[in-house]
């Protein structure tokens, strides 16, 4: 066998080991993944349907979200606890506690997540899993149905009411430099500068959602736009260990905003 011939040789065999060793490592990488038959499990969940049970972590001080009657707690956040549990086919328990301590409950275990007002905190990212929003109570455009306003480019040469010093006064001032002119009114409470558009003061209002659904409900004459201008999603925070609890609740939440069942919830609270 010539030199080239043992050289072409070895380096075929040298080529063959390397192919099955990264096959190797595929294989025990894919095999030993959280969920699969030697990767970690999730305890969590395991307890969770071995049980039947979920524990949820609430702030009660938060009306119409969540607030404690003579009865049980109730409100949109307890409503969506106990669906989460319902359609996960668990009973959902809930337990009542300052905002100070979902945190420390969620790590220690004392809860199984969160439902209440969170919004995503970039500095608990390491070890909480946040769900999609549930709620978006974000700044949202509201003007009379005859000119519906949807996006801030729409308001060039208009004029719009603020509550002063809101994140809707920031956003405001951002699109008083983009457009060619745009006249910005702040009023003292979000419900001021509603009726400014009801009155014909103002052709369009950015306030929060929250105390926007609330004007509307009790106030004909105006429509929400169809998207925030900017969003503050509500989410649901668990243990990123309990990787598959949040799978199925990513999965429960989708379902719901699919089937209408999220929006008519929201509907009954705000």
């Amino acid at each position: 066998m010539t030199k080239l011939r043992r050289w072409v040789y070895h380096y075929r065999i040298a080529v063959l080991l390397h192919a099955i060793l990264f096959a190797a490592v595929i294989a025990v990488w894919v095999w030993t993944r959280p969920g699969m038959p030697f990767g970690s499990q999730d305890v969590t969940w395991h307890r969770s349907q071995v049980n039947r049970d979920l524990y949820v972590g609430l702030d009660p001080e938060y009306p119409p979200f969540t607030q404690w009657t003579p009865d049980q707690i109730e409100g949109l956040e307890a409503d969506l606890a106990r669906e989460i549990g319902d359609r996960l086919g668990v009973k959902t328990t809930i337990l009542i506690m300052g905002s100070d301590g979902f945190y420390d409950a969620l790590l220690k275990g004392d809860v199984d997540m969160v439902i209440s007002g969170l919004h995503v905190d970039p500095s608990q990212e390491e070890w909480v899993y946040y769900s999609e929003p549930y709620f978006d109570g974000g700044q949202i455009l509201v003007s009379r149905p005859e000119e519906k306003y949807q996006e801030m480019k729409q308001l060039d040469g208009k004029t719009i009411a603020v509550e002063f010093a809101s994140s809707g006064d920031t956003e405001a001032r951002r699109w008083e430099r983009r457009l060619h002119s745009l006249s910005i009114q702040r009023y003292i409470l979000p419900a001021e500068a509603m009726q400014a558009v009801l009155d014909d003061e103002a052709d369009a209002a950015l306030v929060d959602t929250i105390s926007a659904r609330f004007f509307l409900k009790d106030q004909a004459g105006l429509v929400m736009a169809d998207e925030t201008v900017v969003s503050e999603g509500y989410v649901i925070a668990m243990r990123q260990a309990s990787f598959k609890l949040c799978q199925e609740v990513e999965r429960v939440l989708e379902d719901m905003k699919d089937d209408g069942t999220l929006e008519e919830m929201i509907s009954r609270w705000l």
